[in-house]
Parts: C-alpha cells; sequence; structure tokens
C-alpha cells in the first residue's frame, strides 16, 4: 500500500515550493531539547543510525501514482541521520546559542532525500539538541514526537503514518467544502491587509526566545481564564501578539488595513499524534481584524472569539482539509497560483501558531533530564513575521520570528518586551 498525500499534505507541498523559490530553502523548522547534562555524541550516533535503517520512509521524496494522485514514495537507497556537533564555552551566553541554531536553520538541505537534520550543541555541562525538520515529512507536534521516538520512548512507531489511502471518494462532500471555503475566503480577504514593507528574497530568519517560568506561566494561564473563558488560551495569546504588534505597524504609518492572520491548529490529543508522528494533520482559522479594534485589547479578544466561533460553527477547518483534497491533481506552481488567487493576492499580516502542550511528554532524553523544549519556526515569506508558543511541562515558552532586515533593532527589542510582559 501507498502512502498518499492528503490535500493538507499537498498545500504544504505548495508552501514548501514557495518558500525554495524565495529563498533558496524549504519549509522548515526547528525544535530544539534544552538538557540538563552531557548527551553523547556516540551513543545519539548510534541511535540515529538504528531509526535510519528501521525507518526507509524518512528519507522519501514525492511523485504520482498511475491514479495521478501525489503519494510519498520511500527511497531504495540507505539514508543518513547527519549530525552535527558544535561547543561552546562555559561563559558563552543564549544568544551564542541562537546564533548557531538561526545559521544551521536557514541552510538548505544537501540534497532532495534530506528531510531532516540534527544540531547537538554543548555548552558547559548543558548539552542542546536541535532538529530541523522538513514540514512535507511532519509538523511541529509529530516533530516532538519523533524525539520522543529517538530517545527511545515507549508506545511510538511510525505504523500510523506510513499507510493513507487515496481518498478518490465522496466526491460531493469535497466540492461541497470547497464552496463553503470559498464564501469564507471571499468574506475575509476583502482588500489588502495590513504588512510590512517586503525585504528581499533570500534572507534568513531571526528569533527571539521568551522562556517563561512555570509562576509566570501560571498566571499567564490564570489571565487567559479570567479574561476570555475556559479554553480560550489561544485566542487570549493571539490577541495579546495583534495588541504588541499593532503598535509597531502603527508607528510605521502604513495604511489603515485590516490584519489577517491565519492560524495553524492541531485538536488531536497527544495520544493520536504518538500514532501518527509523520505528515500532516492540521488545518487553519482565519482571523480578520480592523485596526479600530487593534485599538483595544478587549475589542480584539472578542472579535477573535467571535470569529473563532463563526469558524467552528460552519466547521471552517474540516472543510479546508475535505476541500484541500481537490487541488492534488495539480501541479506545486499551480497550486501556488491558486492559492494566490483564493486570497486574491493577500499575504498575511504575520503568521501565529500555538502548538499548545507537546507531544514530548517525556521528562528525559535518553536518560537525561530535559529542562525544556522549544520550536524555531522560520517564517514564511512574506510576511516574514511571526509570533508562536508552545507549552512543555506546563512552562509556557513564546519565539518572535523575523526576516532579517524586516524590522530594526529597536522594534525587535520592543516586540520582545511586549511578549515578555504578558507575566
Amino acid at each position: 500500500m501507498k502512502r498518499y498525500l492528503t490535500g493538507i499534505d499537498w498545500i504544504i507541498h505548495a508552501l514548501d515550493y514557495s518558500s525554495r523559490k524565495k529563498t533558496g530553502i524549504g519549509n522548515t523548522s526547528q525544535v530544539v531539547l534544552e538538557l540538563d547534562g552531557f548527551l553523547s555524541e556516540e551513543v545519539l550516533n548510534e541511535r540515529l543510525k538504528i531509526i535510519a535503517c528501521e525507518f526507509p520512509i524518512i528519507f522519501g521524496y514525492p511523485s504520482r501514482a498511475i491514479n495521478l494522485c501525489p503519494y510519498w514514495k520511500n527511497s531504495h537507497k540507505q539514508g543518513e541521520l547527519r549530525l552535527k556537533l558544535h561547543r561552546l564555552s562555559s561563559g558563552s551566553d543564549f544568544n551564542d546559542l541562537m546564533r548557531i541554531f538561526s545559521e544551521e536553520l536557514n541552510k538548505p538541505f544537501s540534497n532532495q532525500r534530506e528531510h531532516l537534520l540534527f544540531n547537538l550543541i554543548y555548552q558547559g555541562k548543558r548539552s542542546f539538541l536541535g532538529m530541523i525538520f522538513d514540514h512535507r515529512l511532519m509538523e511541529a507536534r509529530g516533530a516532538e514526537a519523533f524525539l520522543g521516538l529517538l530517545g527511545g520512548g515507549r508506545g511510538l512507531s511510525l505504523g500510523g503514518s506510513l499507510y493513507e489511502p487515496s481518498h478518490l471518494n465522496n466526491w460531493l462532500d469535497k466540492f461541497r467544502a470547497g464552496r463553503e471555503v470559498n464564501r469564507v475566503f471571499l468574506n475575509l480577504t476583502e482588500g489588502r491587509p495590513r504588512a510590512l514593507e517586503p525585504v528581499p528574497d533570500g534572507v534568513g530568519s531571526e528569533f527571539k526566545i521568551i522562556n517563561f517560568n512555570q509562576e509566570r506561566s501560571s498566571n499567564i494561564t490564570q489571565d487567559a481564564l479570567s479574561q476570555a473563558g475556559y479554553l480560550m488560551f489561544m485566542p487570549y495569546i493571539l490577541s495579546k501578539s495583534i495588541m504588541i504588534l499593532h503598535q509597531i505597524f502603527e508607528e510605521r504609518k502604513i495604511l489603515p488595513q485590516d490584519y489577517l492572520i491565519p492560524v495553524s491548529i492541531d485538536t488531536r490529543p497527544n495520544d493520536l499524534v504518538r500514532k501518527e508522528i509523520l505528515f500532516n494533520h492540521l488545518s487553519f482559522f482565519l482571523f480578520r481584524i480592523t485596526v479600530q479594534e487593534a485599538d483595544s485589547f478587549q475589542l480584539i479578544l472578542s472579535s477573535v472569539k467571535e470569529q473563532m466561533y463563526n469558524q467552528i460553527k460552519v466547521r471552517l477547518p474540516q472543510a479546508i482539509k475535505e476541500a484541500s483534497f481537490l487541488m492534488r491533481i495539480a501541479p506545486l506552481p499551480l497550486i501556488n497560483s491558486i492559492l494566490k488567487i483564493m486570497s486574491k493576492g493577500n499575504t498575511a499580516s504575520f503568521s501565529f501558531a500555538f502548538v499548545g502542550e507537546g507531544a514530548y511528554v517525556s521528562n528525559s532524553f535518553m536518560q537525561i533530564p530535559v529542562k525544556n523544549i522549544f520550536h524555531l519556526p522560520r517564517v514564511p515569506l512574506p510576511p516574514g513575521l511571526g509570533i508562536f508558543f508552545n507549552q512543555y511541562q506546563g512552562n509556557l515558552n513564546a519565539v518572535f520570528s523575523y526576516a532579517h532586515g524586516l524590522l530594526s533593532e529597536d522594534e525587535i527589542a520592543r516586540v520582545s518586551l511586549g511578549i515578555n510582559s504578558l507575566a
């Protein structure tokens, strides 16, 4: 049986194609384990060899079956999971660490069948393990689960990721979903959204990390509960992010169009993620906020909650998943054009995601305590700007990702300060 690509998979492939055209690098990201101890390079390399041998699917590539559906073709050659070693002095700081991770993430993979690359950094008595991953192969929560597999976690396998049917059925449902998605897109993409001036193609992404300890994370959670309500953490931190970036847009005196923010979502429980580690299982919300609303946190929050409620009511995330199957017949350049037509050529104001409590559930990696897990996503161009949150063991992490040259040092510092001031 083949592992056919879903419609969402094919959209991610189109985003990867667009990223390669603009930056020379695909749609990649990096997840980092902060370890409280020394991780042996030799032991890790041995484990990487075992994983590479057991799961050739991670070295596959897209192809088309005789029914014209795209599928993930297993590589017949033995692949290699590369590990790069870096050493920092005990006197180095977090900026030195981030410089290495950023430089490595802003490099392309060595060949078309490489989708994972590992960086091990020694800093004094601590180890940091970064895994750069191709979003065509896995998403953020899947990447965390894969690290669990690499670390020898129990109850983890790639079995649920190896096969997927062609979904060449229920065409009426897919066309109905397509009409619903088109209707929502027409309403939300009226006029060009507010966006920063673009930077030249080919620039890399840079990052600022804000780690909240247990107490500060709890304060943010409680504030979200009191102001936004139960299960409204994502609308709360999205609204805070809009307000923080709104100040930058206002000072740039950008024309007062509305903000347009896509938000990727994955509502699967961690147990299911751990059984379906590879490929993409997400969908999207799409929010539009007026400049007038952006002057008030309460107005932003009220609008985000109402839009999310309405999109859930019409089952927009499910409709996007279903309608996207219709796009698989088209080659990637055409898909890229179709996506631009659907959004009327508009780009987002910025990217946003909340990974939530991740799929890495252990408190150790190869018997070494894990202090933290955070993500470094390369932000698409455009918009070249994004704010992303994740949680590990109750601690919240925020990542401010931006294209080199898009913002001044003062603007970067003020956005970072705004995020840090959440608690």
